[in-house]
């Protein structure tokens, strides 16, 4: 699904169509899924190791796969555009439950086109949305993947009063930046599955106000001489 949106707007041909590699994992994947006796139920034991697996699988698409399908292009226009970075990682990262939640794919009905929650009100505070872009923008940050990220990476370090007297500020190498994201990546979505379960306990909790129900009294002394 994701190769399927970017690779026609980058040009290149999806590895599906010249390799059935990923078709048969995807589909054995599928099959053994579709083995087990009984699916687990969705709970915090299950997601939360989980969620640290997608941040370490994350990181290699936002990191790995992405970036140099960009930076590698024939075109120089896009190889050195920021844009078609982020553009390209928003699309590839999302746009699977984009369709599927657009054509209600997981709906016990049919098919019906609507508007997925992620384009709709509060829907870009969605994790899942921004932090593909932010990443890879992070990654291309460190690792100097386009001429335009060295030049912010070194505003960057004179406006946080770094070493100026150097000439250019050095890149990040591409490993050390992969697990930073990865560790970013991971500590997002375990935040996320710990709010979701409720697991998370505030060290002050607000007191409920309670009403006072005294009515008050006033003495009255008359006093006749």
């Amino acid at each position: 699904m994701k190769w399927r949106v970017t690779a026609p707007m980058l040009g290149i041909m999806p590895s599906y169509m010249i390799s059935g590699a990923v078709v048969g994992l995807f589909g054995i994947i599928q099959a053994l899924v579709e083995a087990l006796p009984v699916v687990p139920d969705i709970t915090a034991q299950l997601e939360l190791p989980l969620s640290i697996l997608d941040g370490f699988t994350r990181a290699f698409l936002l990191c790995s796969l992405i970036p140099p399908a960009v930076t590698m292009h024939a075109s120089s226009m896009v190889s050195n555009s920021p844009w078609s970075l982020l553009i390209t990682s928003l699309l590839m990262a999302n746009s699977g439950f984009l369709f599927v939640n657009m054509f209600s794919m997981l709906a016990p009905t049919p098919f019906s086109l609507t508007t997925p929650a992620e384009l709709r009100a509060n829907g870009w505070t969605t994790a899942d949305l921004w932090c593909a872009p932010v990443t890879t923008a992070l990654y291309a940050l460190l690792t100097h993947a386009q001429p335009f990220w060295a030049d912010v990476h070194g505003l960057l370090v004179i406006l946080l009063g770094g070493d100026t007297s150097a000439q250019t500020v050095e890149a990040v190498d591409p490993e050390t930046a992969r697990a930073v994201c990865a560790l970013l990546l991971s500590g997002l979505f375990f935040g996320r599955t710990v709010k979701n379960f409720g697991l998370w306990k505030p060290f002050f909790q607000a007191q409920p106000e309670v009403e006072s129900t005294s009515t008050g009294f006033c003495l009255d002394f008359n006093i006749e001489i």
